[in-house]
């Protein structure tokens, strides 16, 4: 780094040690866990504010209904979400559907109605404070703000370009199968059904990372993982607070046994098939999204030693 780079980012520091207040807004924002607003106009304010006025923020501001018209509002990142599902099971069934239903009369509260019988989506629940619309908005979620209520709905239409199913270079076998983990959660984590069939394949989802709120994923089978491992591995993720986690290495330098030893205390694999045995013998799987390869605890030596061709 250049003497100019390493002066001005050391004034910048200093800067920063000084107001540690200033430019914290997304945290204290956080922190208050400021509610819905019933006025629309304060709630398209505050996560404007707070996403500061991104371009890739959307926010599509319309009018249900005639008799009685409420003034609503979607907000979604644009890239994240899939554009035409918001367009056909949100936008289009609130602007046209809706007003059947008005000319039949409506039987329920506006927003359970809108709710039972007008949105064609899946994954649909209620949220009232801001700082949940946000974590789902920037997870590629759709928000859906009425005027004059206090809650707001967060709609699964989440879908962004990733790399499909492949085989993966570092672990490439002559006979077995050639499909890889990839760097999608819900992926992986569908890829581990596969192989499991089972309801007792179970797995716990938690964010880590104040900053990058990555998601990750505690898979393992219930009755044959020991029930104390899974909750220490549950104990030691809970307990690391770091600004960001990128991929699973991240992870494994904070829950390994010993940190200083050569010989490694996790496992980790790019192939459903070797995460899918290893689990099925009591071991327990950390998936990250964001990353191909998944923490498998507890290691043992021997593990260094076998392919899954052996079997």
């Amino acid at each position: 780094m250049s003497k100019g780079w390493s002066k001005l980012f050391r004034v910048w520091k200093r800067k920063k040690s000084k107001a540690p207040g200033k430019d914290r807004s997304h945290d204290s924002f956080q922190e208050q866990g400021q509610p819905v607003s019933p006025d629309l106009t304060v709630n398209l304010t505050c996560l404007q504010g707070v996403l500061g006025h991104s371009n890739d923020l959307v926010i599509r501001q319309f009018t249900i209904g005639s008799a009685q018209p409420v003034a609503a509002a979607v907000v979604f990142i644009d890239g994240l979400v899939n554009s035409l599902m918001v367009n056909e099971s949100i936008m289009k069934p609130l602007l046209l559907e809706m007003r059947k239903v008005e000319d039949n009369g409506c039987k329920q509260d506006f927003l359970t109605e809108i709710k039972d019988t007008v949105l064609s989506v899946g994954q649909l629940y209620e949220v009232s404070n801001l700082p949940d619309i946000l974590d789902g908005v920037l997870t590629g979620d759709t928000a859906l703000i009425l005027d004059g209520y206090s809650t707001a709905l967060l709609l699964g239409t989440r879908a962004w370009e990733s790399r499909g199913v492949q085989e993966p270079d570092t672990e490439s076998v002559i006979r077995g199968p050639r499909e890889g983990f990839t760097e999608t959660l819900r992926v992986n984590t569908s890829l581990l059904r596969r192989k499991i069939k089972t309801p007792n394949l179970h797995f716990e989802q938690l964010k880590l990372g104040k900053q990058t709120k990555t998601e990750v994923c505690i898979a393992y089978i219930k009755g044959l993982a020991n029930e104390k491992i899974v909750a220490e591995v549950r104990r030691r993720l809970q307990g690391i607070d770091v600004d960001s986690i990128l991929e699973s290495g991240y992870i494994e330098e904070f829950i390994e046994d010993a940190p200083f030893s050569p010989f490694a205390t996790v496992g980790n694999s790019e192939k459903p098939d070797v995460t899918a045995a290893k689990m099925l013998e009591g071991r327990v799987g950390i998936l990250v999204d964001g990353t191909p390869f998944v923490l498998t605890v507890p290691y043992i030596f021997i593990e260094s030693l076998q392919a899954s061709e052996d079997y």
